[in-house]
């Protein structure tokens, strides 16, 4: 009886393992295949992206030149064009001569007067007030020259002679002062200074007075 009961259980126990055995039958058209297969999920295929290092930019300090001073600084020569010198026109002068006024010839007539009676220093002084009234007449210079030179005050008359030449007008008026510069010069012994104030009054002699 008791091998029996093993035997029962052995029985028993190798149905329950059957059971429990895949079935492995050839399949039907009935039923369709279905097989235990792990699930799959697809992923996307990502590709690997290199990766490029930037290289950091070095920037090189820049050197400052200072400016040096012993260099020579060169400028651009510039020619520019010569010019002739202006021509300078001179205006004629207009001098406060004076010898036409009543005064003024009246002064001279009463000098020449004194004159020929011989008081020189009567002469002299009609002469001075006229050289006041117009002070820029070379006649006037020229008579109180020729007074101061008959006094024996010979630097007084070569200085108003020469001072007549200032403002003497014609060549013929020039001539006679500078005659006066020479007999003046002459008798300080101013031999050369003379000569030459003689040549020049003739020189002007001779060319005259054009026009």
């Amino acid at each position: 009886m008791v091998m029996r009961a093993v035997y029962i259980s052995l029985v028993a126990l190798n149905l329950t393992a059957c059971q429990h055995l895949a079935d492995y039958s050839w399949p039907t058209n009935s039923a369709p295949i279905k097989a235990n297969k792990p699930q799959v999920i697809s992923k996307p295929i990502s590709k690997p992206t290199s990766t490029i290092k930037q290289q950091p930019v070095v920037v090189a300090p820049v050197e400052r030149v200072e400016p040096k001073d012993d260099l020579p600084v060169t400028t651009p020569t510039i020619t520019k064009p010569v010019l002739p010198p202006p021509v300078l026109v001179q205006p004629n002068r207009k001098l406060a001569d004076g010898r036409d006024m009543p005064a003024v010839q009246g002064l001279l007539v009463t000098a020449s007067e004194h004159l020929r009676v011989g008081k020189l220093e009567e002469a002299a002084t009609s002469l001075e007030r006229a050289q006041r009234l117009a002070p820029q007449s070379a006649t006037v210079y020229q008579r109180l020259a020729e007074v101061r030179l008959q006094q024996g005050r010979t630097i007084e008359a070569e200085q108003l002679a020469r001072k007549g030449l200032s403002y003497a007008q014609g060549n013929a008026q020039q001539a006679a002062l500078w005659h006066l510069v020479a007999q003046a010069a002459e008798r300080q012994g101013k031999q050369d200074a003379a000569n030459q104030a003689r040549n020049k009054a003739l020189q002007l002699e001779m060319a005259g007075d054009r026009g």
